[in-house]
């Protein structure tokens, strides 16, 4: 159910990015967990997507998704969402819109990763950290632990890490987490 899903997603946002209805896209969330070496179970497809000066609302009609902006004190810029039914079953699938800044640094360091045994654009381990303690739930921050557990940052891993949390305001999050994994 969920390669079936997986695939249709990335096809429609394929598809979309074609027709310039967005600047990119990136699977965050589970699935990105798992693809950079840490097993984990997950409900849905999270992704996350650049709209550039595309019209929400386009992409929205594009995708058969509802989209809802975020508000004044929400930490997203806003939110698509849609089911996919595979398999008999609805898979949920959520679209988020980052921030300029968490943006920058998600896009910045995409990687295409097979996932699910289809090639996927996956943010990078480090910008996945990050999203995870700019989230900052209890399952994103053992996410977070856990990434840096197998990647076993050393060097200039660490210091770009660091470097880009610290831009981003997490700076201190980022040395607790490093510091709690040694």
């Amino acid at each position: 159910m969920f390669p079936e899903a997986l695939s249709q997603i990335v096809g429609r946002l394929a598809q979309a990015q074609k027709n310039h209805l967005l600047h990119s896209y990136a699977l965050i969330g589970g699935f990105a967990v798992s693809a950079w070496g840490v097993a984990r179970a997950t409900e849905d497809i999270d992704l996350a997507v650049a709209l550039g000066t595309s019209d929400p609302q386009a992409l929205a009609a594009h995708l058969g998704a509802t989209y809802e902006p975020g508000g004044i004190d929400d930490p997203l810029r806003g939110v698509f969402k849609l089911s996919l039914k595979c398999e008999g079953q609805e898979v949920p699938v959520q679209l988020i819109v980052l921030p300029s800044k968490m943006a920058a640094i998600a896009f910045n360091g995409v990687e295409t990763l097979t996932v699910l045994g289809y090639s996927v654009p996956v943010v990078n381990w480090q910008a996945l950290v990050l999203l995870k303690l700019y989230a900052g739930g209890p399952v994103d921050l053992q996410d977070a632990r856990s990434i840096v557990a197998v990647r076993k940052p050393k060097g200039i891993d660490r210091e770009n890490l660091i470097a880009q949390a610290d831009a981003l305001g997490l700076a201190q999050e980022v040395r607790i987490l490093l510091e709690s994994s040694v």
